[in-house]
């Protein structure tokens, strides 16, 4: 009876659970087709994807102030990790891997996690 209980009030923290599995193997694509530097920049954008999708879904509000500074970090990051952007070989992996297919699993990774 409580077992029963239990698998119908537990339903979305298994849905939340199978999303958060998937978005770890996203990651683990990513790294293996693409460098750990561009994988950190790329990451760095779960903050400004959780602020937006807390404004579209949760009807959030966040003064003009807030996503300045939001994209002032956002920024800051990328100005910080200028040297990997301008460095062609960060983008090269030791195994030569798929740069379409790891940029595309770090965005999706990113997207999911807002």
């Amino acid at each position: 009876m409580r077992l029963v209980y239990l698998v119908q009030k537990s339903w979305k923290m298994f849905f939340l659970a199978v999303l958060y599995g998937g978005m770890n193997i996203l990651s683990f694509v990513a790294l293996r087709n693409i460098g750990a530097g561009v994988f950190t920049i790329f990451a760095q954008c779960k903050i400004l994807t959780t602020a937006t999708f807390s404004t579209l879904l949760l009807g959030r509000k966040y003064s003009a102030g807030k996503w300045r500074a939001l994209i002032g970090l956002m920024l800051g990051v990328l100005m910080f990790s200028e040297p990997i952007w301008n460095n062609a070989k960060s983008f090269e992996t030791e195994t030569e891997g798929n740069q379409m297919l790891g940029t595309a699993a770090v965005i999706t990774e990113v997207t999911l996690s807002g």
